[in-house]
């Protein structure tokens, strides 16, 4: 075969520099949400600041800076779909990065609480705007074999803007972050300027040439010839996909004119959109819920209220440093073992460092003993709960935080794909400010054992979740996975591969006769 002249490292190089390029808007989203972990401690004075201070913030203040970005995400993530569709992938990527430009320069001038929060809205904002676009594109450029790796490195993309942002804060103040934080979204939009459209979003604008050519460049900057047999693929996959639901039932042509709004919002609720939504929803929830999230703007003060016996600073960069490395274990280690068992892994170690951590709080610390309050002396040396919570940042890290995202890219059909990844992200950031805004309140109801443990609980629901639920989508085209949630009961968790493949003739046929789309009578008939 001719694609075979095509050495496997020309032909994925130019899928990891696309994939890289995107992976900047994923450190600038790390860096927002690390950036309340950097700027509270100071502000409410828990710690020394590296310089004195305009304002400071009180207990509730902090809760509300710490996860007021998460609330005005989901209006970023909602409009971000129905924004990426008519521009394109690559456009809404370069149109996202206004608002954080923004909201970084308000947080290096800021002299209010106020201008906080607004920045904090803004960061919000822009972080919900790049949902769509990133979790799309990466999915429509990236072959099956190499997918769950290059959208892997959104993890390790979105940890290293944590330990970096981390590491920042105990090198420079907090408002020389924010100014420094500035200079990724310019990148930013340089480097994306360079990388192509997606093929399937230029094919379902009609765009055939502008298609084949970004196809060529993204499989090594070949000739036509050598992704022909793809691009016929993606041409079938993107005509059946455009056809009305009527005529993919009947297999017809297609002549209606384009869906209107309410037909387009129709095809959220069908089975073949529903059923991935909820498991990716259902995902997000326990990983919100167990484990570091609700922690996280607070993690300094969690480890000065444990007694850890290293800088609570410096014990925080470690932690960011671990998330990156552990993002690095998922990459490699989702091709070889898949997301499924690496979920199931990761969760299972949530439950257990959750239990442990709530087992050291409730035998060693004494009643009523909160991470909002200065502390100067801690019983017990702190070393096993530190450890205890650099386990937690590392197994959660693994599996838990970056796969759902990984499945965002993959799991959704075609025609709403982005508007469904918008809806699902938007759905996570308000499940990530519920569980930091609440975060104070039960520490303070429960303390810090039972707030630990409740994380652990949940884990432990998860899993059972996971293991009846959650389906293998590794090395699975996006075609293969669309059938599967079309046609399979949720309980099936094996997603099979299509079976024989189709041949050059019959997708040339498939084009030629009437534009019908895909001959697997099982893709059409259950929709």
């Amino acid at each position: 075969m001719e694609e075979r002249k095509v050495s496997k490292f020309r032909m994925y190089l130019p899928q990891i520099l696309a994939s890289t390029a995107k992976n900047l808007l994923i450190l600038d989203i790390g860096l927002a949400v690390a950036f309340p972990t950097i700027a509270i401690p100071p502000l409410l004075g828990t710690v020394e600041s590296k310089e004195e201070e305009i304002f400071h913030f009180t207990a509730e203040q902090a809760s509300w800076f710490g996860s007021l970005a998460f609330i005005f995400t989901p209006i970023g993530s909602i409009l971000s779909g129905w924004v990426t569709e008519p521009i394109g992938r690559k456009n809404a990527m370069i149109l996202v990065n206004l608002p954080h430009i923004a909201a970084w320069l308000i947080l290096h001038y800021a002299t209010s609480v106020q201008q906080m929060y607004l920045a904090a809205v803004l960061l919000g904002l822009g972080t919900g705007f790049m949902e769509a676009p990133v979790v799309t594109y990466v999915g429509e450029i990236c072959q099956p074999a190499i997918r769950g790796i290059l959208t892997s490195c959104a993890g390790v993309a979105a940890t290293l803007g944590f330990f970096l942002g981390y590491l920042l804060g105990t090198l420079v103040s907090w408002r020389e972050v924010a100014l420094i934080c500035l200079t990724i979204p310019v990148f930013t939009v340089v480097a994306i300027c360079f990388v192509p459209e997606t093929p399937l979003w230029l094919l379902s604008r009609g765009r055939e040439k502008q298609a084949m050519k970004s196809l060529q460049w993204l499989r090594g900057w070949v000739d036509s010839g050598i992704v022909e047999k793809e691009f016929l693929e993606l041409q079938r996959y993107s005509i059946n996909s455009s056809r009305c639901n009527p005529c993919q039932k009947a297999d017809l042509t297609c002549t209606h004119p384009p869906p209107t709004l309410i037909e387009k919002m129709k095809e959220l609720i069908r089975k073949r959109t529903l059923k991935p939504m909820f498991i990716v929803t259902m995902f997000f929830f326990f990983c919100q819920f167990s484990g570091m999230s609700g922690m996280r703007p607070y993690i300094v003060q969690i480890f000065q209220a444990y007694g850890a016996p290293v800088d609570p600073n410096w014990a925080t960069v470690v932690t960011g440093l671990l998330k990156f490395l552990a993002n690095i274990v998922c990459m490699i280690g989702v091709k070889f073992i898949g997301k499924r068992l690496i979920t199931l892994v990761s969760i299972a170690g949530t439950a257990f460092c959750c239990i442990a951590i709530g087992f050291y709080a409730n035998a060693v610390l004494p009643p009523g003993w909160s991470s909002f309050d200065k502390h100067t002396e801690v019983p017990g040396d702190g070393t096993f709960p530190m450890v205890m919570i650099y386990m937690l940042s590392f197994i959660t890290s693994v599996g838990m935080i970056p796969v759902p995202w990984m499945l965002l890219s993959e799991v959704f059909p075609f025609k709403a794909r982005a508007t469904s990844a918008g809806i699902v992200a938007a759905l996570c950031y308000i499940m990530i400010f519920i569980s930091t805004k609440t975060y104070l309140n039960l520490e303070r109801s429960l303390g810090l054992d039972g707030t630990i443990w409740f994380y652990g609980a949940i884990a432990v629901v998860g899993f059972l979740f996971f293991y009846f639920f959650l389906p293998e989508t590794e090395n699975r085209s996006l075609e293969d996975i669309e059938i599967h949630f079309s046609t399979q009961k949720l309980t099936n968790i094996n997603i099979k591969q299509k079976s024989p493949e189709t041949t050059d003739e019959k997708v040339e046929q498939s084009i030629e006769n009437g534009l019908n789309g895909c001959d697997n009578k099982a893709f059409t008939e259950k929709y």
